[in-house]
Formats: structure tokens, C-alpha cells, sequence
């Protein structure tokens, strides 16, 4: 070794190069989960944003419509084939715009793609799905839109999804109430 060489030990005796090890770790991890987040964040806003106005449904050819049914709070899952016709490969990214009741009730679904985007070859079928969460309180209806399915052409594929009533109270309590008035 000259005396221009420099020599650097990970071993102090200090534990310093354990410490360093966990401080990198720990900012591996925090990039890690600000970088997931941050795409997620960048999905839900760009799936917020087409189509252009609430509302809107973009009817494919052939009639498809995606429908489903929950309750508030609850989760539901929408599923689709698509077949690339083109002669080029071709990234789907589908993205789920606002939901819109016949009542006017505006609904900008989490959705969570799976997979986020997907590279179909000429002739290839692919399965999507969406996981979509209701909010606890959201009115029921029937809210429509449109799953845009980026980098494929033909628009969008139509989407129902009801959200029943709530059941009315059950008999059994009327019952028990006029029961314990006739007592009196």
C-alpha cells in the first residue's frame, strides 16, 4: 500500500458501523414506502381526472358494462378481460373515473388496480381487477361511470355500482312495542 492510498474499516470497535447499517436501512425503507405512496397518490389523482367531467360514461362497442353491489363501508371487486388487437404491444392502465347517482351524488372511488399496469402483446388476453371500498356514508343508489383503460383504444368500459337501502327496522322490535303497551 503507498502512503496516496487511503484505508477505511467498518470495524471501529466502536459499533459505528452497525448504527450506519440501521441508519441506512431505515432510509432504504423510508424511500421505499415514499415512492409506493407517491404512485398511489399520482393513480388516484390522474383516475380522478378522466374522464373530464363527472358523469361521463364512455360506451366501448359491444355493450360491456361492469356492475357490482355493496354496502357502505364494505369492499367489491371488479374484474375484466381485455384482448390486445393491435400488432404492437400496448401498457393498460386502468383507471376508475367518478361514480355519479341519478340523485347528482358525486363519488371519487379509491380503487385499487391489480396489477397498476400491465404490457399486453398482439393477440394476448389479460385479466384486471380493481378493488374498490365503499364509504360508510354513502347514500344508496345506482352510481354510474367509466373504467378508461389508458393505452388501450375504444374509451372506456361502462361501470354500475349499487349501493342497496338500508333494511327498515325489523318487526320483532314493532311487536315487542305494542306488546308492552297492551300490559298497560
Amino acid at each position: 500500500m503507498s502512503e496516496d492510498d487511503v484505508r477505511v474499516s467498518n470495524d471501529d470497535g466502536s459499533g459505528m458501523a452497525a448504527v450506519f447499517s440501521d441508519l441506512l436501512k431505515l432510509q432504504t425503507e423510508f424511500q421505499a414506502r415514499l415512492a409506493e405512496e407517491t404512485l398511489t397518490y399520482l393513480r388516484r389523482l390522474q383516475g380522478a381526472a378522466a374522464p373530464a367531467a363527472p358523469g361521463t360514461v364512455l360506451v366501448p362497442d359491444g355493450g360491456v358494462q361492469l356492475t357490482a353491489s355493496g354496502t357502505p363501508g364494505s369492499s367489491l371487486t371488479l374484474s375484466l378481460e381485455i384482448e390486445n388487437r393491435q400488432r404492437v404491444h400496448t401498457v393498460v392502465t386502468p383507471m376508475l373515473g367518478p361514480l355519479v347517482s341519478a340523485e347528482g351524488v358525486t363519488w371519487f372511488p379509491a380503487a385499487a388496480p391489480s396489477p397498476p399496469s400491465t404490457l399486453v402483446a398482439p393477440g394476448q388476453v389479460r385479466s384486471l381487477a380493481l378493488d374498490v371500498t365503499l364509504p360508510g356514508e354513502i347514500p344508496p343508489g345506482t352510481y354510474r361511470g367509466a373504467l378508461v383503460l389508458q393505452g388501450f383504444g375504444g374509451g372506456g368500459v361502462p361501470v354500475a355500482i349499487e349501493v342497496p337501502a338500508p333494511a327498515p327496522p325489523k318487526a320483532a322490535a314493532r311487536t315487542r312495542t305494542a306488546a308492552s303497551r297492551a300490559k298497560r
